[in-house]
């Protein structure tokens, strides 16, 4: 990841811009820490919420899924928002598309991008219509179409689902 901005995703970088994220979305709930561990499923100690908030303490996985699924965020949202405070450059990030968006589009630059969407599109089309899209894919669409990898991720945002 040689794309990265020096100390962007630092464990101290990363802790903080985690921790003010959960700290944010439990202002919005308007709930004190102690108000937030009572609905937590998890057995966790106010102190325990207040590092992680603090970005002095990594929270585990389950815990900040739990974290997230009582606060009434998605964890996947927060987290995406959290690396953006921390400096991590957007086309490092994965993105979704809507696919039949990416079919309507008319730019000749994009056109394998056209066809591997219309592929998946008939491969199965019960799927959904949008795709989650992460960095490695789109680095790779990003050599088919001739484009750089940053330069396909801003193209890709057109095609974000409405």
């Amino acid at each position: 990841m040689g794309d990265l901005p020096e100390n962007a995703l630092t464990n101290a970088n990363l802790l903080r811009a985690v921790g003010s994220r959960l700290r944010l979305a439990r202002e919005r709930q308007g709930w004190s820490r102690g108000q937030l561990v009572a609905r937590l499923d998890v057995d966790i100690h106010v102190q325990t919420i207040a590092t992680y908030e603090l970005g002095t303490r990594q929270c585990p996985l389950g815990r900040f899924v739990a974290i997230c699924e009582a606060l009434g965020v998605p964890a996947p949202e927060l987290l995406d928002d959290a690396l953006r405070n921390a400096g991590v450059p957007q086309h490092l990030l994965a993105c979704t598309v809507d696919l039949r968006a990416v079919v309507r589009d008319r730019d000749l630059a994009l056109e394998p991008l056209r066809r591997w969407a219309r592929a998946r599109l008939k491969s199965d089309p019960a799927q959904a219509r949008t795709t989650h899209l992460e960095p490695e894919v789109v680095a790779e669409l990003a050599m088919f179409c001739g484009l750089s990898h940053e330069t396909l991720f801003r193209r890709l945002s057109d095609f974000a689902p409405r």
